[in-house]
């Protein structure tokens, strides 16, 4: 583990955030989970895109269809040994689960960044949480910005419905109730049109 302190906050962090919500989009597209990351240096350099590969074929290049196939992991697979890890910026579309939390903390990575609050399934709390000396190092800011938020809570919102039922839906609907309202709005919009209710 590095003792190395974190990296300072960039002026562009908003824009790394916004490619991560491109990102997130083009996972989308591909049939994934509306998630995406970018690992940033020191230098403010992006030295990896990744996004959801889960509903996708593996490549000989990329992780895919498999669980393990998350935006985060698809930045540390793509990017290999990680170079001075410390001093390394993830931002991600959604705040990571407890796996790439997880990973991120253990490989040292100095900040983590997200646009959305993941009120199911998210693991920012707990990475400080853990006795483990690698996860105390790496800090976390969540949502810095409220446009951006909402705009992944809008991207997400869908997946959240359909993959986190019940408990996890409602926490959702909690937490970002305008987002979440649009996608039931257009369920039943949808429903009606299909002749279910």
């Amino acid at each position: 583990m590095t003792d190395q302190p974190s990296p300072p906050l960039t002026l562009s962090h908003r824009a790394h955030l916004q490619t991560a919500l491109e990102m997130a989009r083009e996972a989308v597209a591909a049939g994934s989970s509306p998630v995406g990351a970018v690992l940033v240096n020191e230098k403010d350099e992006v030295v990896a895109k990744g996004r959801n590969r889960v509903g996708e074929d593996q490549t000989a290049e990329r992780v895919g269809g498999a669980s393990v196939a998350h935006a985060e992991m698809d930045v540390f697979f793509a990017l290999g040994k990680l170079k001075n890890p410390g001093k390394l910026t993830l931002y991600s579309s959604l705040e990571p689960c407890l796996m790439c939390g997880g990973a991120s903390s253990l490989l040292g990575v100095g900040r983590v960044v997200w646009a959305t609050d993941d009120a199911w399934g998210g693991s920012g709390r707990l990475i400080k949480w853990a006795d483990h000396p690698a996860m105390q190092s790496t800090e976390v800011m969540a949502c810095p910005y409220p446009d951006l938020e909402a705009e992944g809570a809008r991207l997400f919102a869908p997946e959240a419905k359909r993959a986190f039922p019940d408990e996890g839906w409602e926490l959702w609907r909690e937490r970002y109730p305008a987002e979440t309202a649009e996608v039931e709005e257009s369920g039943e919009k949808q429903g009606g049109e299909d002749g279910k209710d």
